[in-house]
């Protein structure tokens, strides 16, 4: 494991944030420039935006006159890779050489749009073919559909990348408006792992070009509808999935909703992680499968939790949660020597998840948005006790907080 880690962190006039965690004998460089801008983000001001248009400035974002800079970054020996998620989109690169030539062409990639009409209109097409390919892929499907009983008519139910519809109404026009809008250099921030030299990041950043000029805008968003009463449809698949949503409603955001994510993470390993009675009386009585798994979401106007997998019985899969995840479920087993395992757990794989230059730089990238140092996560994850899983437990498992939906074999 690396000893303890260090960072430099300097911020722009223009608001541009980088942060540097210099890695001394590390032969791997990996960087990571975030915008705040995601899938959800389709109302702005006075403006509403296409459904997957953050997905598609990701793409042509890669197009520049004449080459693709995926082929530059492979020029310079890095991988390339980017990705929008709801609330951000990244783009990255890992490398064994060039690590400054490689930022260069990471800053230009993200500084520079190239829209034209002609590329916009092929692009179409490709993301089309993408999301046609999603809606083969049972789990893409489930989550869709139980994000869509969480969170009815909310842009967070729509697909990352849009729908075929949508994508008719992204042009050149409102790419470009939608690019100078979120991709100013106050609203993005750069995060570069390894053994580099902080002095020479600087001088590349600070005379790279950022050409934005659209005017901040305040996001909003749709006043949240009751949760849906769940449902199920039929798949062609062998062995049907089901999913159990639970949504909690909480007027948090920064500091306090990242340790609120690891206070239900540690509510839900205590409950159904791999360790647990219950998990492992679901496995015994064959009504999961190694699958099972869940995922904690807490984000700015959004905070749920997912839990999902192949099933031989939905409806006991359904009944199963409901009956075991319970404020009194957890009194009932978070003894403080389970939590104590439970709590030093999170902070192991805090610890391990520093020997990955991947996992420092991204997690620091998203964590800027809130507020939060990475470095300082142990003292967060440190100042929480027993008592708070049982206060949050309290607060979010309630029947009329969750939902669920099932796909089902289609026996024909």
């Amino acid at each position: 494991m690396t000893e303890k880690l260090q960072k430099y962190t300097k911020k722009l006039a223009n608001g541009f944030e980088i942060e540097i965690v210099p890695l001394p004998g590390f032969n791997q460089v990996y960087s990571v420039v975030m915008a705040n801008f995601g899938s959800v983000d389709t109302k702005q001001g006075a403006k509403t935006l296409p459904a997957g248009i953050a997905h598609f400035i990701e793409h042509k974002l890669f197009a520049k006159p004449g080459y693709d800079v995926s082929e530059k970054f492979a020029k310079y020996g890095a991988n390339s890779n980017a990705y929008t998620s709801y609330t951000k989109t990244a783009y990255l690169f890992q490398t064994l050489e060039n690590p400054y030539d490689n930022l260069k062409t990471l800053l230009d990639l993200v500084q520079n749009p190239y829209f034209t009409e002609e590329n916009v209109a092929s692009e179409r097409g490709i993301i089309n073919q993408e999301i046609q390919m999603y809606l083969d892929m049972p789990e893409f499907v489930l989550e869709q559909r139980i994000l869509e009983q969480l969170y009815p008519n909310d842009p967070i139910a729509e697909d990352i990348a849009g729908t075929s519809d949508t994508l008719q109404m992204i042009n050149q026009k409102n790419l470009l408006q939608a690019y100078q809008d979120n991709y100013r250099p106050s609203n993005m921030d750069l995060v570069i792992v390894g053994d580099v030299d902080s002095e020479k990041i600087e001088n590349i950043v600070e005379n790279s070009n950022f050409q934005t000029l659209g005017q901040p805008l305040e996001k909003t968003f749709n006043k949240l509808t009751p949760i849906g009463p769940g449902g199920q449809e039929q798949m062609d698949i062998s062995q049907a999935r089901s999913a159990y949503g639970i949504r909690i409603d909480i007027d948090m955001s920064g500091y306090d909703l990242v340790k609120k994510q690891y206070e239900m993470n540690m509510v839900m390993e205590t409950l159904i992680g791999e360790s647990s009675s219950n998990y492992q009386e679901m496995n015994r009585l064959g009504i999961i499968d190694d699958s099972f798994s869940y995922n904690v979401v807490a984000e700015n106007n959004y905070c749920f939790i997912i839990i999902s997998g192949s099933t031989n019985n939905s409806e006991e899969f359904q009944e199963y949660l409901q009956k075991h995840l319970s404020y009194e479920s957890l009194k009932a087993v978070l003894t403080d020597t389970k939590f104590e395992r439970i709590k030093r757990d999170a902070i192991g794989a805090y610890l391990f998840a520093q020997n990955s230059p991947e996992a420092i730089a991204n997690q620091m990238a998203e964590l800027y948005f809130y507020g939060v140092d990475y470095l300082e996560l142990i003292h967060m994850i440190n100042s929480i006790h027993r008592d708070d899983l049982l206060e949050v437990s309290e607060q979010f498992l309630k029947d009329e907080n969750c939902t669920y939906y099932n796909l089902l074999p289609n026996r024909k």
